[in-house]
């Protein structure tokens, strides 16, 4: 097992449970709701979603008329910035984060609801806690790729802790310690997977609260395919700039990596959604072609000097966030290579002072569960 990322099982006496409900009120005073925003006009439904008095950004990239109908129009106070980068996530959250100045950003998507008490709940965790990562419940519909798509998601996302984003809340100060920055703004699809390697190259835990749900929207037809296309193209930019290995003998490692992810696929959740699965992992290496042939995204000429490849034989499996020992070095060394000193936090202390009650031991030394 990784020891930089061991597997630490939740102890029944959180330390979330240590915190007294003025903090959490201070926390919610300082907590944004962070949504990135294109067309969605399920966008009312996740606003109305939100029970706590949070600030709510919205960080548009493309808005149609009637997404800016809606917010003009919309009762709640709403903080909004935009981009011109269309579909350009990482942007999209960058530019919602330099848009407010408090300090936890709860990142959420427009096709999203959350549960009654998770705002609060989150919050609460995220006094004690650097980066808080809830669940995500995957609706469908009666068609049957409605059906195949939730159970593909639930095995892509949902059998491991990672900070993939929503529901995802973390103290912005983390930034300092992973880089400088809190996304990649060349690599679009594939945000905050990469994110998620800076925290493990910084030892920052991903704490996971499965009971802090929320709902996501039945996908419908080859939607979700789509989605696969961009994350593929998302990967082949981070290949490149080498915030992502690169697999030293390609098809060969594409071959054996997505043949051991389909068997378990089917072993937990029927032939059926690994076959489903198989089809959009050939959208997702098709997308990673495109980018190469085509760069669709006109990224190359924004790459940094310092980008190029980080080749290892044994490269990251897509579905997991996981880094081994070797994979987190060389990451660490791309980054160094690159200008950026990313190293391990000796103190996770200094994410949330004060966030325990009056004469309560500190949430650092509680147990914690760490990515899986």
């Amino acid at each position: 097992m990784n020891t930089d990322t061991a597997d630490m099982r939740r102890d029944p006496y959180m330390a979330t449970d240590l915190v007294d409900e003025a903090a959490v009120e201070k926390g919610i005073a300082r907590t944004s709701v962070v949504i990135a925003l294109r067309d969605d006009l399920r966008i009312a439904d996740c606003i109305d979603s939100i029970d706590e008095d949070v600030e709510i950004v919205l960080a548009l990239n493309g808005p149609s008329d009637a997404v800016k109908k809606l917010i003009a129009e919309h009762p709640r106070p709403l903080t909004v910035t935009e981009i011109e980068d269309v579909g350009n996530l990482g942007a999209a959250y960058n530019a919602g984060a330099a848009a407010t100045g408090n300090q936890y950003l709860l990142l959420m998507d427009s096709d999203c609801t959350f549960a009654p008490g998770v705002v609060r709940m989150m919050v609460r965790a995220v006094l004690t806690e650097p980066v808080v990562k809830g669940q995500v419940v995957y609706g469908d519909s009666d068609g049957l790729l409605s059906k195949l798509t939730a159970r593909v998601r639930e095995f892509d996302e949902g059998d491991y802790v990672s900070a993939l984003s929503p529901p995802l809340i973390y103290n912005r100060a983390i930034a300092d310690h992973i880089g400088g920055y809190h996304f990649d703004e060349l690599i679009h699809w594939c945000e905050d997977r990469e994110f998620d390697f800076r925290l493990q190259l910084a030892g920052i835990p991903v704490f996971y609260l499965p009971e802090a749900r929320i709902f996501h929207d039945a996908q419908h037809g080859f939607a979700n395919m789509r989605s696969y296309f961009r994350y593929g193209v998302g990967e082949g930019i981070a290949q490149e700039t080498g915030v992502f290995t690169t697999p030293a003998v390609p098809v060969v490692w594409r071959l054996f990596e997505a043949s051991r992810t389909l068997v378990q696929c089917a072993r937990a959740k029927g032939v059926g959604a690994a076959a489903y699965y198989a089809l959009l992992k050939a959208a997702f290496h098709t997308g990673t072609a495109h980018h190469l042939l085509n760069d669709p995204y006109q990224v190359r000429d924004r790459y940094p000097v310092a980008a190029k490849r980080a080749r290892m034989v044994r490269s990251i499996p897509q579905h997991s966030t996981r880094l081994s020992k070797a994979q987190l070095r060389r990451l660490r060394r791309a980054h160094w290579e690159a200008g950026r000193k990313i190293e391990k936090v000796a103190d996770l202390s200094v994410f949330h002072p004060d966030a325990a009650g009056p004469g309560r031991p500190s949430a650092v030394d509680e147990p914690r569960q760490q990515q899986a």
